[in-house]
């Protein structure tokens, strides 16, 4: 070996090889492990102390290859987080609450400005696969609840159950601001009563703390159905809630096996609403749950003689079940975008805003079910299907359409 390559070198050539060392070691920390330190990060800031360890050239050399190899294995294993899209921010999980075996609640941080009413949704980003997928999730928590928003979640699909497997406390998750039409009746005197299937519960349960802060003084019932005792959420603050609240009443109906004193056993029937309310065509209702048991709910207020504006459902799982079968073409089709002057080849299954997104063009969103209005786009040639709860028959007839869940029945264009 030559004589050079084992002279030590001078200290500033150490201090200058630690520096490197360091700063690889702090970018690939920050590429990946931004919000917490992680074991794989030691590495990096162990080799960044070696020079002085092995001070020769050839020492110096060895490191850096090695650092270089680290770093590269890193990239690899631990791919830096995608970027925020626009309007998306990162909040902190300040606790997780199991509320039943199957429905947990997630309590973050409030981003500054997120201002919502009780009722609406959040819009979550959760990476399953390497690949981001966007959910909406009611908010659980009260508006006067300035530090911190809740959302309450089912596992019982893929986004769901990725949320209940890996997002604990100190964990981030990218989120955008609240949204939806599905808000608590502000100011009306008349009796509230919020009738809740399972998990539907969610945006019930924020228009109930919010009624007993802002509204202390107004009837407001909680019916919520569940199936077993052991399926209520919430079940140590309902409890309580009246003897806190006056005003308040919650009634749980069990539809299956034994129930506790004081519970309705069975479903929720006429006779169940004449004794809550005492006339059920005075009331307000608002509705959150299964498909089935919003339309047997709508049913059962009509026979008894409550006028429909009186009764406002949460229109989710109706654009969850619009989305699950896409109609549209079964054939690629053409899809021209007006404001970009692009054209993208849509497959069968695709929907119009994923089309737009594939070829770079920026449509505003936020639930991608249909319901929040934020996408709505009008469709200037062409066929397009959509069954988005929220398209009336005003903005059909003039040719919007909500790309989120709509699909191309042959080639199209539309301004985005």
């Amino acid at each position: 070996m030559p004589h050079e390559l084992t002279i030590p070198a001078s200290s500033a050539i150490l201090a200058v090889a630690s520096t490197v060392h360091f700063a690889l070691a702090m970018l690939r920390r920050h590429r990946s492990w931004p919000h917490r330190f992680s074991p794989y990060a030691l590495p990096g800031f162990v080799l960044a102390l070696l020079p002085w360890v092995f001070p020769t050239p050839d020492g110096l050399g060895a490191l850096l290859i090695a650092h270089l190899l680290w770093f590269g294995a890193c990239e690899r294993a631990f791919p830096p987080p995608l970027p925020l899209p626009p309007g998306w921010v990162e909040t902190r999980v300040l606790a997780t609450i199991d509320q039943t075996e199957d429905i947990r609640t997630f309590r973050m941080r409030r981003p500054k400005g997120f201002d919502f009413k009780p009722g609406q949704f959040l819009s979550v980003q959760v990476p399953v696969d390497g690949k981001p997928l966007i959910r909406c999730y009611s908010i659980s928590s009260a508006p006067q609840d300035r530090d911190a928003l809740e959302i309450s979640v089912k596992r019982q699909g893929l986004v769901s159950g990725a949320l209940h497997k890996t997002v604990r406390r100190g964990s981030h998750l990218r989120v955008r601001k609240p949204a939806g039409p599905f808000v608590y009746p502000e100011g009306d005197p008349r009796p509230l009563v919020l009738l809740a299937g399972g998990v539907g519960i969610t945006p019930l349960i924020s228009m109930l703390r919010h009624a007993a802060v802002v509204e202390p003084e107004r009837r407001v019932t909680l019916v919520l159905s569940v199936k077993t005792e052991d399926d209520v959420p919430f079940r140590d603050e309902l409890m309580g809630f009246a003897q806190r609240h006056p005003k308040s009443r919650v009634v749980f109906a069990v539809t299956r096996g034994a129930v506790s004193p004081g519970m309705h056993s069975g479903r929720v029937d006429g006779p169940l609403l004449q004794r809550l309310t005492g006339d059920p065509s005075a009331a307000i209702y608002c509705m959150c749950g299964p498909l089935p048991m919003i339309d047997g709910m709508k049913e059962l207020l009509a026979s008894l003689q409550v006028p429909a504006d009186q009764v406002r459902a949460e229109a989710f799982e109706a654009a969850v079940a619009s989305v699950s079968g896409p109609p549209g073409a079964k054939e690629p089709v053409n899809l021209v975008l007006t404001k970009t002057g692009r054209k993208v080849r849509v497959p069968p299954g695709r929907s119009l805003l994923e089309a737009a997104e594939a070829a770079g063009a920026e449509i505003p969103f936020s639930c991608r079910s249909g319901v929040c209005r934020s996408c709505r786009t009008r469709v200037v040639a062409g066929e397009v299907e959509c069954e988005a709860p929220a398209l009336d028959a005003e903005d059909r007839d003039a040719g919007y359409t909500y790309p989120c869940v709509a699909w191309a029945k042959s080639n199209c264009t539309i301004e985005a």
